[in-house]
């Protein structure tokens, strides 16, 4: 029997002696006359398996054929070091973590352990009670790889939701400054003189506490409208949305985060993340939250056109049955034919004579130097865009903050000033960029270290977000990042004060149609690699022979 006890021990690996005596049927029995002599040679297996194994578990035959199950703890103390009932008691006790939801503490070493995924630095505490934590969101991590994992596999297989779209009488274009819908292409009322604020956040939808600080500094701009430029964690269905974008609690425990309103325009643009689960969350709830029909609009006054598209519909491969197929990578991120056609014969996006100023957000980036290129949606809008037309494009998808030259992307004729905004809210782990020649700037900073599986930390950066202002002729351009709570980045982000780390401005030349651009500001927050230039800068996007041996962990879209 000792033998076969230590046998079942040795693989395990939880020292109590401790003697559960159960019957068959799992109902408490008193212990048998004989129960003393099994404890001991019990104990004896202990003594052999102990050398091989620190915890664990054995189960024995009694002798009327009843299971008895006994557990051992090789030589751990008799108290319980990682007993604290809070957060940060339980981190200042080396070898404890904490478990979120089920505020406990408990040994890092736990078998048993009740974390889904646990808190394990200090600086993490102050996100604890928002619906999720920064930690959660890291692929390099087992356990959260296998959420992504798992989520995904659960839901790509879900139906495919049909693609929403403007029906009769409705053409998806916009007044800017009072949101009514406009009949034609040339309309729109003067740009407000006082200004008209944007708020636009990117990968957002992450339901931490670092998303509900970003939340709550754009809403201290008594923002006009509010964009979220996609992607609401972990793969976008109603229940996610319902916790990262509308505000409803997870558990008793933690609180959902709500994206702030526009007093005129609130809308969400679609994901890639979004399309995982077919899109159920974005048409759902999502929508029923901002009262939009479809994820693509255009917003217009005399001289700004601001113009939302789709780039996430068809971002990853879609068989017949409308099943997406993850595993197998993105594609072009193209838009669909419908949003193509809506820009050609609705927006008229191409009239040679519409010399208004484009502002254009996406999710995907037409141009990166820090991965890969989603070119699919440039390439169509090289069909109906005038040629040399310069366009001020948005985008996230990427979670960097990166400001470029002006841009000709290879084989495009028209000109592009990209701007990467992908800190909304999920952890931005710091990159550096594959090629400098296009950059002019780009944040580096450190705002926590995460523990990585493989020992090391993994810098998180700085979550924030774009204001745009728009006085008449003059766009101004800010990049905002939260600032640490009183100083400290432990404490967490701060929901009141921020940082400009950028500003610039675009004037539209409503003769020409061009646009002079002038930088204003920027921080020393910020890692200059190149001036602005007055020439556009050709380029093309980085190839997949480029990213050979590149760490796909810095882009969880990879």
């Amino acid at each position: 029997l000792g033998a076969q006890v230590a046998r079942s021990m040795a693989p395990t690996p939880p020292v109590e002696l401790e003697g559960l005596l159960e019957s068959g049927e799992g109902e408490a029995t008193r212990p048998r006359r004989w129960a003393p002599a099994v404890a001991a040679i019990a104990a004896a297996g202990l003594l052999v398996a102990g050398a091989l194994s620190r915890r664990g578990t054995f189960a024995s035959s009694r002798l009327d054929g009843s299971a008895q199950l006994f557990s051992y703890d090789w030589m751990a103390p008799s108290t319980n070091r990682c007993g604290s009932s809070n957060c940060s008691t339980c981190l200042s006790v080396g070898g404890c973590r904490w478990c979120v939801a089920e505020r406990k503490c408990e040994d890092e070493s736990a078998a048993d352990s009740v974390c889904a995924t646990p808190i394990t630095t200090m600086g993490q505490c102050s996100g604890q009670y928002c619906a999720y934590q920064m930690a959660e969101y890291l692929n390099s991590r087992a356990g959260e790889a296998n959420q992504w994992v798992e989520q995904t596999s659960i839901v790509q297989v879900h139906p495919l939701q049909p693609f929403p779209t403007y029906q009769a009488h409705s053409t998806g274009l916009f007044d800017l400054a009072t949101g009514r819908p406009l009949s034609k292409a040339d309309e729109g009322d003067p740009t407000p003189a006082l200004g008209y604020t944007i708020a636009a956040l990117a990968d957002w939808g992450s339901g931490t506490c670092a998303a509900r600080s970003v939340s709550r500094l754009a809403a201290l701009a008594k923002p006009d409208m509010t964009l979220h430029l996609g992607d609401v964690y972990y793969v976008g269905t109603v229940d996610q949305y319902e916790t990262n974008f509308g505000g409803v609690h997870r558990n008793a425990m933690q609180e959902g985060v709500s994206f702030p309103k526009g007093k005129v325009v609130t809308f969400a643009l679609a994901g890639n993340h979004d399309l995982i689960s077919g899109f159920s969350g974005l048409y759902v709830s999502g929508f029923g939250r901002t009262g939009q029909r479809a994820t693509y609009a255009a917003w217009q006054s005399d001289k700004w056109r601001i113009i939302a598209l789709d780039t996430a519909r068809l971002s990853y491969p879609i068989d017949k049955h409308g099943i997406r197929n993850v595993a197998e990578g993105e594609t072009d991120a193209p838009m669909p034919g419908e949003v193509v056609q809506w820009l050609t014969e609705v927006v008229r996006l191409g009239d040679p004579q519409d010399k208004r100023g484009i502002i254009l957000m996406s999710h995907h980036q037409p141009y990166d130097a820090f991965g890969a290129s989603y070119t699919g949606a440039a390439r169509q809008l090289n069909e109906i865009l005038p040629k040399g037309k310069e366009v001020i494009w948005f985008f996230g998808h990427n979670n960097a903050l990166a400001i470029y030259n002006k841009i000709q992307l290879e084989g495009l004729d028209f000109v592009i000033h990209p701007r990467l905004i992908g800190i909304g809210g999920f952890p931005s782990v710091v990159q550096e960029p594959k090629r400098t020649e296009a950059v002019v700037a780009y944040d580096a900073r450190t705002y926590q270290s995460f523990p990585d599986a493989d020992g090391l930390s993994r810098r998180i950066g700085f979550n924030g977000f774009a204001k745009l202002v728009l006085f008449s002729e003059r766009l101004d351009v800010s990049y905002v990042t939260a600032d640490c709570s009183n100083g400290d980045c432990a404490e967490g982000f701060s929901d009141e004060d921020s940082t400009t780390v950028a500003l610039e401005s675009f004037t539209v030349d409503l003769v020409s149609g061009g646009l002079e651009h002038q930088s204003l500001y920027m921080g020393p927050e910020l890692t200059k690699v190149n001036d602005f230039a007055a020439e556009v800068v050709s380029v093309a996007g980085i190839a997949e022979s480029d990213l050979t041996g590149y760490d796909a962990a810095l882009n969880h879209y990879d």
